[in-house]
This record gives C-alpha cells, structure tokens and sequence, in this order.
C-alpha cells in the first residue's frame, strides 16, 4: 500500500520477463503453494548456482509491461514470510488480504503472489509499480502499522471501503543482500478501496483511492 498514491503513474508497458535468483525449495514451497488456488506456479529455466541458489527466468503471471531483464537476489527467509492465506469472505477482510499478499509481492519483486486478492484492473497497477522500482534497481519492505475501518457503502456493483491507514516502509537494493537504500519512513493515508464480488463469491480490490497525510518519501 505504501506509495499507492503512485501506482497509477507507472503504466507504461505490455508484459515483463524477470530474472529472479530464487531457492528451488524456497520458490516451490513458498510461491507455488500460495498460488494453487490461482493459476499456479509460472513456467521457466532454473540452472542451480554454486551456493545453492536458483537463476530463475520468468514470465510475471498477468503482468502488463515489458522490461529488461533484472536479477532479484532474494533470500530464504523473506520467501518464507509469506502471509497467512487469503480471505476473500467480505469486503474487509479482502482489504486485509490484499494488503498483506501486495506488500509481499513488493518484497519480493513478484506481483503474481498477490493477484487472486484483486482484479485484473488493479493486477495492472500494482504489476506496473513493481516492475518499475526493479527498473531502479529496488524492492519495498513495508509493514502495515495501524489500520481502521470506517463504514461500508454498498453499490449494486462494488463496495467502498474506507480506511485509516499507517505504515512504516524501506527501499531495498535488489542485490544480495538487500541493503536499505532509503529508510525507514513512516507514512499515513485515507483510503478508498473498492471492493467486487466475483461470480466465485469471492470479494477483490478493484481500485485504490490513497490519500497521504503529509509528506510520503
């Protein structure tokens, strides 16, 4: 969600290819089992590394963009820290969702991890905004501090959730690593998320609305 205010104003391309040195395990038991309930695991080359590590070239699932090439050092760990499994029961706790599998995705530089909490209009945006930090050579860890909130409006289409949103955030390099390049910030914002319900029943973020409250870095 940090710079969310952003996303819109990175659309540029049609579809990316990724170079991500990934764990095998990691990759498999991390991204792939967060994903069997959405269209699986993309396909790719793997060639092992000496320490053990994965060079893994990907076609981003539902991307909109096209870039170069860019080589994500990620480690074990931060693959492991994925989210709890997402809940897509109401408009609430789609936010909540989408929320936490969105921040992961800009850990790690994958937007597909988080894409069943959304539409396709929004996967646009927030593919977008993550293939361009990679651009700059940068992933975002950022962690939801405090969120409120307030009452539900119901359309015949959608559901407009309001929230009172804080977080705490760092720009990190893609290299090994993942030196802190800018941070830690702190950040506040309104949000607007409009929320539909799929033939499925499940509920997904369509749009973000973010207003920030003072300075974002």
């Amino acid at each position: 969600m940090v710079r969310e205010t952003e996303r819109s104003s990175h659309w540029p391309h049609a579809s990316s290819r990724i170079t991500r040195l990934l764990g095998i395990a990691a990759l498999t038991s991390a991204i792939c089992v967060a994903l069997l309930l959405a269209s699986g695991c993309s396909k790719g080359s793997q060639n092992a590394g000496a320490n053990g590590a994965s060079s893994q070239t990907t076609d981003t699932m539902g991307a909109h963009m096209a870039g170069p090439p860019i080589d994500v050092h990620i480690g074990q760990s931060v693959i492991d820290a994925a989210p709890a499994p997402w809940d897509l029961s109401s408009p609430q706790s789609a936010v909540r969702s989408y929320l936490a599998w969105v921040s992961y995705a800009d850990r790690i530089g994958q937007s597909q991890v988080a894409t069943t909490t959304m539409s396709a209009n929004e996967e646009v945006r927030v593919d977008s905004y993550i293939q361009y930090n990679l651009e700059k050579s940068k992933l975002i860890d950022q962690k939801l501090t405090s969120i409120t909130f307030g009452k539900a409006s119901t359309g015949t289409t959608s559901t407009l959730v309001p929230t009172k949103e804080t977080w705490t955030y760092s720009y990190l390099s893609v290299a090994e690593g993942n030196a802190v390049l800018a941070g830690p910030h702190s950040a506040s914002y309104d949000v607007t998320y409009t929320v539909i319900k799929q033939a499925s029943g499940a509920w997904v973020v369509d749009s973000v609305a973010a207003k920030a409250k003072g300075t974002v870095n």
